[in-house]
């Protein structure tokens, strides 16, 4: 459904770079005084997480500042600052990341006037504990994305995988969640085992615009998959629509054969691995294949799209709202 650009992968790893030697994936974008400002994950020889930054005038070739961004600083980021969304709000632009602690994953949040200078609020729920958590701590929580404006009155978000759940503030820095999720897995669909919030939410005339990810099971050789669905712009825990099929799924060669980060043994276990064994694994489907996304912009009518392909590399594609609400 999605036009993939002809040049992907238009971001790689690196040997020269030791922050994103081995990995650089699920980017987060947004367009200021026309220059693309990419927030990204990228991992080196140390097999830590860390959010890096590139810029571009034309949202396909980017150039890669050295220094990371986002870096783990506190106990509850010590082993990595994974996937980033970001928003702009109030002359300040507002990341939300993963905070991975070696145990569990939370969502952190930093801010900056500037791009340049970030200062860290630390956990966005320092104390969450939903219900609805299968398989995971009740404490997990990952994935957050802040709306761009108030919507009746209140900042809100969306979070989670398993679910995808709601939070409101007014301050955006003390959050109130709702232990209903918003959006749930469906049976029968792409999406019917597992799904996780995406992007920052995009106004439409219809809604508000949410790009999420789905899996259709658990097992090792799983398809991550992404899917859309619309809220009610002065409710968005109202979901008016929602995708029957998805709008982009694992394709071509480099978004099936990668470094995917739910091997079991994780990060421990693929530095051992060779590029070899990784793509004999991937031509016997014995590797999850996945398409992640983190950021997208809007130009007119039409969604850019930049996403992670096999936890590995970093693509665009793009896509016009009518098609997205035809599927």
């Amino acid at each position: 459904m999605l036009k993939r650009y002809p040049q992907n992968p238009i971001l790689v790893p690196s040997s020269k770079h030791k922050y994103y030697s081995k990995k650089v994936y699920n980017p987060t974008i947004i367009l200021d005084n026309d220059t693309y400002h990419m927030f990204f994950r990228g991992v080196g020889n140390d097999w830590i997480s860390r959010i890096l930054q590139a810029t571009s005038i034309d949202g396909v070739n980017f150039k890669v500042i050295e220094h990371p961004a986002i870096y783990p600083e506190h106990t509850w980021e010590a082993k990595g600052c994974e996937d980033p969304r970001i928003t702009y709000i109030n002359n300040r632009y507002w990341l939300s990341y993963t905070a991975f602690d070696g145990i569990t994953a939370r969502s952190a949040l930093a801010s900056s006037t500037n791009l340049v200078t970030w200062q860290k609020h630390s956990l966005i729920f320092p104390h969450l504990s939903h219900p609805r958590r299968e398989q995971l701590p009740s404490e997990w929580h990952k994935s957050a994305a802040i709306f761009p404006e108030k919507c009746n009155g209140k900042y809100t978000l969306f979070f989670g995988d398993n679910h995808i759940w709601s939070a409101i503030s007014d301050d955006l820095i003390n959050w109130q969640t709702n232990p209903t999720p918003v959006i749930n897995p469906r049976k029968a669909f792409f999406d019917s085992a597992y799904i996780e919030m995406g992007p920052t939410p995009i106004k439409t005339n219809k809604g508000w615009l949410i790009l999420y990810h789905g899996i259709d099971k658990f097992s090792q050789d799983r398809t991550y998959r992404l899917g859309a669905a619309l809220v009610s712009l002065d409710n968005p825990s109202k979901v008016i629509w929602r995708c029957s099929k998805p709008i982009l799924e694992p394709r071509e060669d480099y978004e099936s054969s990668g470094l995917v980060d739910i091997l079991p043994g994780g990060f421990e276990a693929l530095s051992k691995i060779s590029t070899d064994y990784i793509d004999e694994l991937a031509k016997k489907h014995q590797l999850p294949r996945t398409v992640f996304c983190c950021g997208a912009i809007k130009m007119g009518e039409t969604i850019k799209i930049y996403y992670g392909a096999c936890d590995t590399r970093i693509c665009l594609a793009t896509v016009d709202l009518a098609t997205i609400f035809a599927s």
